[in-house]
């Protein structure tokens, strides 16, 4: 049907505006993530049945959904209800996202792998930008580094690193299944983005995205090892990956002193000091996660009062530090919703990845992988953009495996 069509298409086009807002602007992720949801209504009126279907027989969807109402319902017992509702309102998408690519059609291979595509032109025009300016105060963010500060980048320097991963994830893919939009020579231009932006992650230095960088090129690589069986091949990849750090050690300046960096704060922890460090200083916010959830173990303190008694717990025993919330999403989830939520909430995290076998797509493997390493690091999804980060790509994948059962 034409009108079917168009919507696939208008859907396609907001999606490359959201991969855009998430590097330039809130209030257009935002109105992006509502034109999917009105897109999504619009489609039912297209395919009827049909789309219903296709969002209430997949469970993917629905467990996805659920992390919504695991936070709900903490705030049954959560006495400060405008710090609560903060929370809901941050997690609104996971209960209309799930919905909207569930009744949206199914995006086809070429859009899916194109919308990557689109973010690693995304990422490298932008990366190119932040090494100019590296280049243009090379001292002055050498020494912001030295003092545990970022060099500017257009988002979050965590955030922005970890959608560098993605680029490059997606960039080495779509060159390994010579994917290109109109022309052949595209697929050259793609491993030289991609091999830019493997350069602009180790000069950037974020700990964050370096560590999911590697981690998904390790599991990837097992991955393809275990089903191709060329075990020669895929030791001498691992041993690149295992080797290209140790060369960024010796050659890359700001990859060096991060590294050394982290050494030194975590032997100042044991030692009993904390300072200005933000390694030192999210240590400790595992430490009084954890001490607050002792009032609770089992239930948390509820996702209301996660604040008031973390502040409680750093009064007790840092009354000198500002209060920080675990920089840990599982922790988070701990803190706020006790044993019971955080299991309830990693089911519902993981369950996608083994749904209908998905983690056979190498794609969404590499992608489960840097949010896996993103949740250690930081409560990414207590914020609109960390949410939308998780959701869209989750989602996104979600929607073009339902139709794609041969890439999966």
């Amino acid at each position: 049907m034409p009108t079917s069509i168009n919507i696939q298409k208008w859907s396609y086009a907001v999606c490359m505006v959201l991969l855009l807002a998430l590097l330039t602007s809130k209030f257009m992720l935002t109105v992006s993530m509502i034109a999917l949801i009105v897109l999504g209504g619009i489609n039912v009126f297209q395919e009827g049945k049909t789309a219903w279907t296709r969002f209430a027989t997949n469970r993917a969807y629905w467990m996805t959904t659920a992390i919504f109402f695991i936070v709900f319902l903490s705030g049954l017992y959560s006495s400060d209800l405008s710090y609560f509702l903060v929370h809901l309102r941050i997690k609104l998408p996971f209960l209309l996202m799930p919905l909207a690519f569930g009744l949206l059609p199914i995006f086809s291979l070429r859009q899916y792998n194109s919308l990557f595509y689109w973010l690693l032109v995304l990422i490298t025009i932008s990366s190119i930008g932040v090494l100019i300016n590296y280049a243009l105060n090379y001292e002055t963010f050498n020494l912001y580094i030295k003092q545990s500060r970022a060099i500017p980048t257009p988002i979050n320097h965590i955030r922005y690193s970890l959608l560098t991963a993605v680029a490059i994830l997606g960039g080495f893919l779509l060159f390994q299944k010579k994917f290109y939009l109109k022309y052949q020579q595209e697929r050259w231009a793609i491993l030289m983005m991609t091999l830019f932006l493997v350069i602009s992650i180790h000069l950037l230095s974020v700990r964050s995205g370096l560590l999911a960088l590697y981690l998904s090129a390790f599991v990837l690589t097992m991955q393809w090892i275990w089903q191709t069986k060329r075990y020669k091949l895929g030791i001498a990849v691992l041993f690149l990956i295992i080797s290209l750090p140790i060369f960024a050690f010796f050659q890359v300046k700001s990859f060096r002193t991060q590294l050394e960096l982290t050494l030194h704060n975590v032997h100042k922890f044991q030692s009993g000091v904390v300072g200005e460090y933000s390694d030192t200083q999210r240590l400790v916010s595992y430490e009084m996660g954890l001490e607050a959830t002792q009032k609770s173990p089992y239930f948390g303190v509820g996702m209301g009062d996660i604040r008031q008694e973390i502040e409680a717990a750093y009064q007790k025993h840092y009354p000198k530090l500002k209060y920080k919330l675990p920089h840990n999403q599982f922790l988070y989830f701990y803190t706020g919703t006790g044993l019971v939520g955080m299991l309830a909430f990693i089911a519902c995290f993981l369950f996608p990845l083994f749904y209908r076998r998905h983690y056979q797509n190498p794609l969404f493997l590499g992608l489960y992988t840097i949010i896996f390493c993103s949740f250690m690091v930081e409560a990414t999804i207590e914020t609109a953009i960390g949410t939308a980060f998780y959701i869209f790509f989750i989602l996104l994948s979600l929607n073009f495996l339902s139709g794609n059962a041969a890439n999966r």
